[in-house]
């Protein structure tokens, strides 16, 4: 925002007024102002008067070019990957998108937290076109498929406001299941042969360390069994490990599969671990 005339005329003379030799030429002391100093009517002052006046005008020629590049920016639809993430993130469900005739782009007249209910997406550009996983939540904030109602409308919704001739592909699905099968090597010093810790029995070392691993991947993002292994082998009292066979199902599935490589991407954008109880068996030794 440009600054005043007067205020663009203070820094100039504050600048004067600390200058020593400026002071010296003109035998000012160090008490003095620029106001106490030189008069309104002064040389001094008219020249800075001058070149505060057309500091503004330069200033508020930038204010305004500012001002029309923001307004272009405003209404431009971006379409990028971040872009088509940040606008799944601000649906409101029940809620109708209104023209915005200054932009010409659908927007909320109003934002509506409670009615934001896509906790978790991911958008992927598979060539002319945008594939969008989105998820809501449940009531431990876990990734939880919408409801076909809220899928419906949420579609409708990307198509108002992405650009026109994108195609966009959108789904939605519960984590894909996954089951571990790992033999741990523990110390007797710190944890009991069923893997809970001897100083606190209600903590499982282990099954939190892979529950932990498993949340904590992006959404949409892959399963790695070496960050998995790097997971568990620093939970307490873990000596070694040996992982075994890993296997998934994703949620429209009646079996699990095998993961044979090191790396397996969800169809439902994340993981939850399954009968961890019964794949994670504890020994002395490996």
């Amino acid at each position: 925002m440009a600054r005043t005339i007067k205020e663009i005329k203070k820094g100039m003379t504050d600048q004067f007024m600390a200058d020593p030799v400026m002071r010296e030429k003109y035998g000012l002391s160090e008490t003095d102002t620029f106001d106490s100093a030189f008069s309104l009517v002064s040389v001094e002052s008219i020249l800075f008067d001058i070149v505060a006046a057309a500091a503004y005008v330069l200033e508020s020629i930038f204010d305004i070019f500012r001002k029309e590049v923001d307004g272009k920016v405003a209404t431009a639809v971006v379409g990028t990957i971040p872009w088509y993430h940040r606008i799944c993130l601000e649906y409101q469900h029940g809620d109708a998108l209104v023209l915005n005739e200054a932009t010409c782009m659908y927007e909320y007249p109003k934002v509506d937290e409670s009615k934001r209910i896509i906790r978790y997406a991911a958008c992927r550009d598979f060539g002319g076109g945008i594939y969008i996983l989105v998820a809501g939540a449940d009531a431990e904030g876990h990734p939880a498929a919408l409801s076909n109602d809220v899928l419906t409308a949420f579609t409708e919704y990307v198509g108002r406001r992405k650009p026109a001739g994108i195609i966009a592909d959108i789904y939605t699905s519960d984590p894909d299941d996954i089951t571990i099968s790992m033999t741990v090597q523990y110390d007797p010093m710190l944890m009991n042969a069923d893997g809970s810790l001897i100083a606190d029995p209600a903590v499982h070392p282990v099954k939190e360390a892979v529950n932990a691993y498993l949340a904590g991947i992006a959404y949409g993002g892959t399963f790695n069994k070496t960050r998995l292994t790097d997971a568990v082998q620093a939970a307490e009292g873990v000596v070694d490990l040996q992982l075994g066979q890993v296997m998934a199902k994703r949620a429209d599935a009646d079996t699990y599969t095998e993961i044979s490589g090191n790396n397996y991407q969800s169809k439902g954008g994340s993981f939850r671990s399954a009968d961890l109880g019964n794949t994670i068996s504890y020994v002395l030794e490996i």
